[in-house]
């Protein structure tokens, strides 16, 4: 009977045994997921060292695993929380300026749960450098861009400290000579600005080398903040007046008729060029108020001119005469 009952209805069981694989294969489907992604590299290294180049930044996985596992996955993925880490270790090394390394992530270097496979990733490597830091001093050199406001010069320019200590890498930083501002933008500055300064301006957290004909950035740290005196004045100019009039001045009971030699004058004046464009015609004159006949008298010009306004070449002397009594009658 037991006999009978194992070996026979091969049919039967048969048929049962197909029926549990579809099953389990059904379930196995529904209940494993797929997850294939990118994840970001995440670099350690020692104290004293910066990392100056990695071959790659991400990695594109793929993953195998239950489903309720890999959709957890991609919420760490979607929160951009899922890394790869890589660790390079100064221990045991001899100190040198650069320190190279290839790493060949799997597993152990990402953040799993234990039951998610690693199916591939790509690249299969990582090949990093890291450079040894020291301290230098370096010059400042302030960057400015734009012009000042129409009929405003930049006169002057002052800054402090004129020298800082970065720290960057050994290999790299010891070409360097300068470290650049910040930007200072000028667009339409006037001499109102003078009263605002000194500008506290950051230093850029980079030096640019030219290596071999090609520019090089190197990337540094710097705390310092540079002041910064900016000289606003207004932009000087020239200006010339023709043919302007010249005017006799003498008291009102003056009994003589002057006859110039010259009655018109071209006239030079300097002075800021916001003045120049809005300036009227100066006034020249010439006092004949203590002139007495007979002449002929030879006497200066003067000038009448705002504040911040000079005459760019001076005035001449002028001929003058007394008319006669025949004269002034016609």
């Amino acid at each position: 009977m037991v006999k009978e009952a194992i070996l026979g209805n091969w049919g039967t069981k048969l048929m049962a045994l197909v029926m549990a694989i579809a099953l389990w294969s059904y379930a196995t489907g529904k209940y494993t997921g797929e997850l294939t992604c990118k994840v970001p590299i995440q670099i350690a290294f020692p104290s004293g060292y910066t990392l100056l180049q990695q071959s790659t930044k991400e990695l594109k996985v793929k993953l195998t695993g239950p489903k309720h596992s890999i959709d957890y996955v991609s919420e760490l993925v979607r929160a951009k929380e899922l890394v790869a880490r890589c660790e390079i270790t100064a221990e045991g090394r001899p100190a040198v300026d650069l320190l190279e390394e290839v790493v060949t992530p799997d597993k152990k270097n990402f953040n799993l749960p234990p039951e998610i496979k690693l199916v591939s990733l790509e690249p299969d490597a990582v090949r990093i450098t890291l450079g040894k830091l020291e301290e230098k001093t370096l010059q400042v050199k302030l960057q400015k861009r734009g012009e000042p406001a129409l009929g405003y010069t930049l006169a002057g320019e002052f800054f402090y400290p004129s020298q800082v200590k970065v720290t960057g890498p050994t290999s790299l930083l010891k070409e360097a000579k300068s470290i650049s501002t910040a930007i200072i933008d000028i667009s339409n500055l006037t001499s109102d600005q003078n009263r605002t300064f000194p500008w506290r301006v950051p230093l850029e957290q980079r030096v640019i080398l030219n290596r071999n004909g090609e520019t090089v950035e190197v990337t540094v740290k710097c705390t310092e903040q540079i002041n910064v005196w900016l000289q606003l004045t207004e932009q000087p100019g020239s200006k010339t007046f023709q043919k302007v009039k010249i005017k006799l001045i003498h008291p009102s009971d003056f009994l003589y008729k002057i006859k110039l030699e010259e009655e018109n004058i071209d006239v030079k004046i300097r002075g800021p060029k916001l003045v120049l464009d809005k300036l009227a015609p100066p006034v020249v004159y010439i006092d004949v108020g203590g002139l007495e006949p007979p002449g002929p008298y030879k006497r200066p010009l003067a000038c009448i001119l705002p504040p911040q306004v000079q005459l760019e070449e001076a005035l001449p002397e002028i001929h003058l005469d007394f008319l006669e009594e025949e004269e002034v009658k016609k």
